[in-house]
């Protein structure tokens, strides 16, 4: 690291250098960094610096060709998805996708979905993606023709599925005003790329998307197909609704649970919103791509689902199934206690509200836990919820799986990384004096004020402090504790699944 951090220094003093030789004012900052940026590639990284792009300034490595057979992004408007590290010119990561990376400098959490960027690429308009980033997505990339040559590539190659490049980004195509991590996605501590600084970007393509609504709704579906089945919506019944059958189904035999199917539209109407009333604690489901994680809890997914089940059933108790319950509906003006397990089609879960399964996945020794109050005329919760809860009864387990329709949408929901300090401090019998004495020079010991404030004082303060530290002389000083909470991330069109628990009713 010292010899980067040397050559980076010898770089930018070749880079003042030049901008020494012109006139005062003839350079500008751009220009200057520029200078700054070949000087820094051709002392590190030579071998590229014939890969200069003209088109926004940038120099490239293509590390991976990708299928060539496949279409090239700028082919047309989709969504992108692709992993991505940035670091400054020191190497310092600023921002990161890898899990392994986020590891290394000790900012991975288990908060953090280490999954893809999901950016919407719309050819001409640049919409959402980081300027260098998308130049490189609409652009042929040009290669030095002895680089391409050494590495078996063209000499221009356009970025489809599967290439993999890292971008020397001059600061003028990364953002005006730097960039940082957030939700779970810092790079290491204290490191954040400052305005007007250049960026290294390495990004692989993993996906691309044409039409989003299309997929997660087959995702979904395949979901539930692969995991007991899927009521298909008897629509010539309209008058015999999922609402109103469901609702006011009892076990009596003309119920729905013994059709077959494990899942259902919960209102025939709202497409894609299923709900799994046979679900119960012990009950785990099949995840087509499970979430790929080298470190624990994910590592072991089968213990995983093993550990939350018994912990699911320490915590609630056995159940019986839906068939044994005979009790009323929530309906749409019930009030429910919900506690819930929310996850991605992987299976990683980003949150959860039991104590238990929180130890599990986030170390949270001393979480306690409270059960969501949800009335669901009154709303505040997803849309899934919304039109899923009313038809539960109480004291039932269930299963909500939905499209992101009913959920957090096209925007999905930013994560969040929020760090507070609380100072303790450890006061003695001098700090009663301390205030006494600001109350007498500031309010006098006569009058109605310093009547007040010295009963104030002397009753109440004097006996604060004395109960406590009695006359000692002593200070034993203040503690510190800080906090760090974060908050999962949730892309764009993502499907969700919950798991949820809701309290027997009360008695009147």
């Amino acid at each position: 690291m010292d010899r980067i951090l040397r050559r980076t220094c010898a770089a930018a003093a070749a880079a003042l250098a030049l901008a020494a030789c012109a006139k005062e004012g003839e350079i500008s900052y751009t220009e200057q960094e520029k200078l700054a940026l070949d000087a820094w590639m051709r002392l590190n990284r030579p071998e590229l610096v014939g890969n200069y792009q003209q088109q926004g300034g940038y120099y490239v490595d293509v590390e991976k060709l990708g299928a060539v057979d496949s279409k090239p992004i700028n082919d047309t408007a989709c969504w992108v998805r692709f992993t991505f590290t940035g670091r400054n010119l020191g190497g310092d990561i600023v921002l990161t996708r890898s899990e392994t990376d986020a590891r290394q400098v000790g900012t991975y959490t288990p908060f953090t979905h280490y999954v893809p960027y999901f950016k919407y690429y719309a050819g001409e308009i640049n919409t959402q993606l980081m300027e260098g980033t998308y130049l490189a997505m609409r652009n042929p990339l040009e290669l030095d023709a002895a680089y391409a040559e050494s590495r078996g590539f063209p000499t221009e190659v356009l970025m489809r599925y599967g290439t993999k490049v890292t971008l020397y980004m001059p600061s003028t195509v990364v953002s005006s005003g730097g960039v940082s991590g957030s939700g779970g996605y810092e790079g290491q501590q204290g490191y954040e790329l400052k305005s007007g600084c250049p960026f290294v970007v390495t990004m692989e393509i993993t996906d691309t998307v044409k039409n989003p609504l299309q997929r997660e709704g087959s995702e979904v579906d395949d979901f539930a197909e692969k995991n007991g089945g899927l009521k298909p919506v008897d629509t010539g019944k309209t008058d015999r609704s999922a609402w109103r059958r469901l609702r006011g189904a009892r076990a009596d035999g003309d119920t729905p649970y013994d059709d077959g199917y494990a899942w259902r539209n919960a209102v025939d109407s709202i497409p894609q919103v299923y709900v799994n009333l046979t679900y119960g604690p012990t009950d785990t489901y099949d995840y087509p791509h499970v979430y790929p994680s080298i470190y624990a809890p994910y590592s072991d997914f089968a213990k995983l689902e093993k550990d939350i089940c018994d912990t699911l059933v320490n915590r609630f108790g056995a159940y019986a199934g839906v068939r044994s319950l005979d009790s009323d509906s929530v309906t749409l003006d019930g009030k429910a206690k919900i506690w819930y397990i929310g996850r991605f089609l992987d299976g990683f879960i980003f949150d959860s509200n039991i104590p238990g399964v929180r130890r599990l996945i986030y170390g949270d020794a001393e979480a306690k836990g409270e059960a969501i109050e949800y009335t669901p005329s009154d709303g505040g919760m997803i849309e899934a919820w919304y039109y899923s809860v009313p038809i539960l009864r109480y004291g039932q387990w269930a299963s909500i799986l939905t499209t992101s329709t009913n959920a957090y949408g096209s925007q999905g929901q930013s994560g969040t990384t929020s760090t507070s300090s609380t100072r303790s401090n450890t006061q003695n019998y001098y700090d009663y004096l301390n205030y006494y004495a600001y109350m007498n020079s500031y309010y006098g010991s006569g009058g109605y004020y310093g009547g007040y404030y010295n009963n104030y004082y002397n009753n109440y303060l004097y006996g604060q402090y004395s109960g406590l530290y009695g006359n000692s002389n002593g200070n034993t000083g203040s503690t510190e504790t800080t906090v760090t909470k974060v908050s999962t991330e949730i892309p764009p069109f993502s499907p969700l699944l919950f798991q949820i628990y809701i309290e027997p009713a009360e008695e009147e």
